[in-house]
């Protein structure tokens, strides 16, 4: 399948006419030919006449130049990222260039975010750039600036180059190449495109029975690594008629659910319990099927009220750090306690506990894995994980083992430092935040403060126009909704799809992230994602002379100022490419 309008060297470029370059175009990206477009299809005249404008400039460029080693490819779609093209794609020794074309002078701040993107996700998630190790630059080429030929957007990563400036960088780079060959055009397309899927595209995935997209985060990840150490531990367990607890930790991003995920499909016998409804729902949905995930709330209460045994053997328990205790229960036992009791009906079971950090945001979900040693207590339970042991007194037995701590992100771009920045913000550090902020630009992750929610709606609706990408509005649940914009409700009974459900999986709903209708609170976030959040600030976490100023408290919480933090925690950390935070606390 073709993935590109045309390429071809820069010589061949140079040489050929450009109307049959633009038929090319025209009728990969209309499937039509230019005078079809002409004749019946006035709304794509503008970006005809665009490919025209930037052949003719490029080719100038090119021709200052003496005859050089490279080729160009126009109009690349980047596969399953629906709408996403480059405009060109110049392949030059060890390097490859990718220019956005503009006709106008006034950039909008989401272009240079839209070119600097594309220059990240070419880097991590092309084959070819990784075999053959390009470095990868970008430049918005303004066809009608003279002024700057050739400027370093230092806030993007990027290039904005005018007249002659195109030609100086190219000049550059060849200048500095040593003499090796650019790679050929049909190497490139030939390549392949993983971008690092979303937790509802990797449930998807899953189903399908695909492999994890092979690209540097997860190379330098000791996922697998993760994912055989407790298949062993469950083949161990069946083998010696044994009980096991197995804790799996890690950075946050670095894909605890997916490890969650992956074990119930693959292994006989194993569920996936969540008590994060919303999760459960976006994912029973998305698969169209309950049998391997479930929900935390009916898998305990079937035991608890009818005394209904499940046939599993290996539970999943996502969030274990999160479980209630027996308050919240309103029983004489803690969820870690009915799991536990579940498992030791069985002949042999193992026990998964993901842990994540500072995720609680319910009642009842304060105590941490402290509930767990308490689950244990007078049982003959192997406890595995790494560096748990002075928290399980209660064990038969700890192993540590150093495979069970997931050690690199693979959710978010720079999600590491973000999450760094994310626990400065809820410090107060802000001095220490505006340093943190410019080193993630330069990872080409976007964290922006807007003062109007309209700003930043249109801001997003700009960068991602025509693709798949998802973007919506998050806020607190204890926060006042602006004057455009309602709480996403609560599910009623019998309603389909459910509000949190269409806000993820259905388009043509109100409710949709995209349509900008209906912000979602933590409650209906958590642990899903989007491509890019617009958090807009409520007042009831608001920064004062004398630190965070809290409303809207729990007054049942034993530390309802912490639940509070958590929720904008939560809030803070849903982007997958950044977030823009409206009239949020001032830095």
């Amino acid at each position: 399948m073709k993935t590109y309008g045309w390429k071809g060297s820069i010589i061949e470029f140079i040489q050929e006419k450009p109307e049959d370059i633009v038929h090319e175009l025209c009728l990969y990206v209309y499937e039509q030919p230019e005078t079809e477009l002409r004749n019946h299809n006035q709304e794509h005249i503008s970006q005809v006449d665009a490919w025209y404008d930037s052949i003719t400039f490029l080719r100038g460029e090119l021709e200052q130049l003496a005859p050089i080693e490279g080729a160009l490819i126009w109009e690349y779609s980047l596969p399953r990222e629906k709408g996403r093209r480059p405009d060109v794609l110049v392949l030059l020794p060890g390097e490859l260039l990718v220019l956005e074309f503009k006709r106008y002078v006034e950039i909008h701040e989401s272009e240079y975010n839209q070119a600097s993107f594309y220059v990240r996700d070419l880097k991590e998630y092309h084959s070819a750039v990784q075999e053959c190790s390009l470095k990868v630059r970008g430049a918005l080429v303004i066809t009608q600036e003279l002024s700057y030929p050739l400027q370093g957007i230092e806030a993007y990563q990027i290039y904005r180059v005018g007249r002659g400036g195109l030609a100086k960088l190219i000049h550059s780079v060849i200048a500095k190449s040593d003499g090796t060959l650019p790679i050929v055009d049909q190497e490139f397309v030939e390549g392949i495109f993983q971008p690092l899927p979303s937790i509802i595209e990797s449930a998807k995935s899953i189903m399908r029975n695909e492999p994890l997209p092979v690209i540097r985060s997860i190379k330098s990840s000791n996922f697998e690594s993760v994912l055989q150490e407790v298949v062993h531990i469950a083949e161990q367990a069946e083998q010696e008629g044994s009980h096991h607890l197995v804790l799996v930790a890690g950075v946050p991003g670095a894909g605890k659910t997916y490890v969650g995920l992956t074990l119930a499909h693959e292994l006989q016998d194993a569920v996936y319990v969540s008590g994060n409804g919303p999760l459960v729902d976006v994912l029973q949905d998305t698969l169209k099927t309950k049998a391997f995930v479930q929900s935390l709330y009916g898998y305990k209460m079937d035991y608890l009220n009818r005394r209904k045994v499940p046939k599993e053997h290996i539970i999943i328990f996502d969030e274990a750090q999160r479980a209630w205790d027996a308050t919240q229960m309103k029983r004489d036992v803690s969820e870690p306690e009915v799991i536990i009791e579940i498992a030791q009906t069985k002949p042999w079971s193992v026990v998964v506990g993901l842990i994540g950090t500072g995720q609680h945001i319910h009642l009842g979900e304060e105590r941490g894995i402290s509930l767990w040693n308490v689950a244990i207590r007078d049982k003959q339970v192997f406890v595995h994980g790494k560096d748990y042991k002075d928290q399980f007194p209660h064990t038969f037995r700890y192993i540590d083992h150093s495979h069970l701590h997931l050690n690199v992100s693979l959710r978010t771009h720079a999600a590491a430092m973000y999450h760094e920045w994310v626990e400065l913000l809820l410090e107060g550090q802000f001095e220490q935040c505006r340093e943190l902020k410019k080193t993630l630009q330069a990872h080409r992750y976007t964290i922006k403060h807007m003062e109007r929610i309209e700003d930043a709606i249109q801001y997003v609706q700009r960068m991602y126009e025509g693709t798949n990408k998802t973007y919506g509005v998050v806020l607190s649940s204890g926060a006042r909704a602006p004057s455009n914009l309602q709480h996403l409700p609560k599910a009623e009974r019998y309603q389909r799809p459910i509000p949190h459900v269409a806000y993820y999986n259905y388009p043509d709903s109100a409710y949709y992230c995209r349509n900008l209708r209906y912000g979602a609170s933590e409650f209906q976030v958590q642990g899903l994602e989007l491509d890019m959040a617009i958090l807009y600030w409520g007042e009831d976490l608001m920064w004062t002379s004398n630190g965070w100023s809290y409303k809207k408290l729990r007054t049942d919480a034993n530390h309802p100022e912490q639940l509070k933090q958590n929720a904008y925690r939560v809030l803070l950390t849903r982007g997958r490419d950044g977030i823009i935070i409206v009239d949020g606390p001032r830095m």
